[in-house]
Formats: C-alpha cells, sequence, structure tokens
C-alpha cells in the first residue's frame, strides 16, 4: 500500500472543523507572551489542499487549517491534524515513510524508495509521478529539525527515564554509499534521529502533540 494519509483521515478531520472540535489544547503556549494556548481564540481558517494517494494516483484534497489567536498578544498560530506537516502539501505519512524507505536500509536508492510494489505513484494523467528529487528534498528538510527532535526527546526522557531512545540515537549510522560529503552524511543521520525520535513520541504521547511540536520550534 501507498504511504499515504487516507480519504478517511481526511473526512474525518474535516468532521471535526464543522462541528467545532479542533480546540488549541495541544498548541505549544504563546511564543511571544507566553500565555497557555488552551486560552487561545479560534481566529479562522487557512485554506490548503493535501496530497494524498489513491491507488498509486496523486490526487488533491481540500483541509483547512485552523487558525487560533492569543488574546494576550493577537499573535496567530496553525493547527496542525496529524497528518499535516508545515510547508508540505503531501501528507505526512508520505513525507516520513518514503523517507524511512530510503534511510533505513543500506542499498536502497533515492529511485528505489519512491516505488511502492515496483511502481511509482504518479499524478493524473500520466504527465509525472514522484521525483527522486522530490524526496531528496523531504530528507534534507526533515534533517533541518533539530530543535523539534532535541524537544521532542527531552519530553520523552522526562515522561520516561528508562527510555532507550538515546542509547537507540547513539547507535545510528549510514552506509558510506549514501553519501559523498560529510555535510549530506549529518543530513541523513539527521532524518534518522528524526525518524527514531517520533516513533518514540508515538509510543509516549500523542502524534498530533509531536506534529505542532515543530510548531513551537519554528516551523509555523
Amino acid at each position: 500500500m501507498p504511504l499515504t494519509a487516507t480519504m478517511q483521515d481526511i473526512k474525518a478531520y474535516l468532521e471535526k472543523v464543522e462541528k467545532n472540535q479542533i480546540s488549541p489544547q495541544n498548541l505549544p503556549d504563546c511564543k511571544r507572551c507566553s500565555l497557555e494556548a488552551h486560552y487561545f481564540k479560534l481566529h479562522g481558517y487557512r485554506e490548503r489542499s493535501f496530497l494524498i494517494i489513491v491507488d498509486m494516483t496523486v490526487q488533491p484534497e481540500y483541509a483547512p487549517l485552523v487558525r487560533f489567536r492569543c488574546p494576550a498578544c493577537k499573535k496567530t498560530v496553525t493547527y496542525y491534524p496529524d497528518f499535516a506537516l508545515p510547508y508540505k502539501h503531501y501528507t505526512r505519512q508520505s513525507i516520513l515513510g518514503f523517507a524511512e524507505n530510503y534511510l533505513t536500509s543500506e542499498t536502497t536508492t533515492y529511485q528505489q524508495a519512491v516505488m511502492v510494489e515496483h511502481e511509482v505513484p504518479g499524478y493524473p494523467g500520466g504527465e509525472k509521478s514522484l521525483a527522486p528529487s522530490t524526496l531528496h528534498r523531504w530528507i534534507t528538510r526533515a534533517s533541518q529539525w533539530v530543535q523539534t527532535t532535541q524537544t521532542a526527546l527531552n519530553l520523552i526522557c522526562q515522561e520516561n527515564p528508562s527510555t532507550r531512545a538515546c542509547r537507540d540515537l547513539a547507535q545510528l549510522t549510514v552506509a558510506p554509499c549514501k553519501y559523498k560529503s560529510q555535510a549530506r552524511k549529518n543530513r541523513l543521520l539527521g532524518g534518522l534521529r528524526l525518524l527514531l525520535v517520533e516513533n518514540f513520541f508515538k509510543a509516549t504521547f500523542n502524534l498530533s502533540i509531536f506534529t505542532n511540536l515543530a510548531i513551537s520550534c519554528g516551523f509555523t
């Protein structure tokens, strides 16, 4: 099966939006004035379409993002559902899932990593498909989530002091054939760290908290 959020995921989120069931509870406190997030007020919606993969075809699905405002300093912040990442149209499941295909294998190439059962997800009309260069950019972007990864790791350790997360992070390696420079090696390791910490975070907390944790670390 392709790595993607589903239409059911989108519809479930839309139902919550329509019923005003999206709350700021999982958002970080205001970065400007430190007001606790549960005091935030509904401000509006940001138009957004997400790309999901249905039967190996990439298709857009509309899902507006809910905006909240701090009543103290008037700063606004966007709430991201667990299938969304800042600045990305593909869903979190696709971005991190395809990245994992590449990062966790010693031999898989970018061309192979975007394939699902020997087929690459394509766009309607067959004019183009998910490109290996897109996956390269996703991994580069994921490697820049250093503060998000560290903040999440700190929360995991606070919640579960006996966690294996730190030990597993120390053992991460990248196959030499995956990089030609130290800079690229560091980026691949950064992507691996994010994936590992996200998995520990899912087991410890709620995934939507992790997504919105990225917001507090600068991905607004």
